[in-house]
């Protein structure tokens, strides 16, 4: 009778864990690709840094629209700030 490679150990979860991180940390210097308590640490920082990061690009979209519509506004003389305030006063939403 053949048995699934992961059954001789008795706990498949660990195996199973443990592939998975070293499946995240893949492309990572060192032994930190290929050592499994080292990996743990370092994908975990990589996903702390992985969320964090999608927020902080959707802040510095917003500062580069920003100065675009600052720059695009002043060529005609008008000012940012009033550029907006009007725009919302007349309610006016950009996308």
């Amino acid at each position: 009778e053949r048995r699934a490679p992961w059954t001789a150990t008795g706990r498949p979860e660990a195996s199973m864990r443990k592939e998975k991180i070293l499946r995240l940390a893949k492309g990572f210097r060192g032994r930190a690709k290929n050592c499994f308590r080292i990996a743990i640490n370092r994908v975990e920082k990589a996903l702390q840094y992985q969320y964090s990061d999608r927020r902080r690009k959707k802040r510095e979209f917003r500062r580069l629209w920003i100065q675009q519509i600052n720059a695009a506004t002043r060529q005609h003389g008008v000012i940012y700030s009033h550029f907006m305030h009007t725009l919302s006063k007349d309610n006016i939403k950009l996308d």
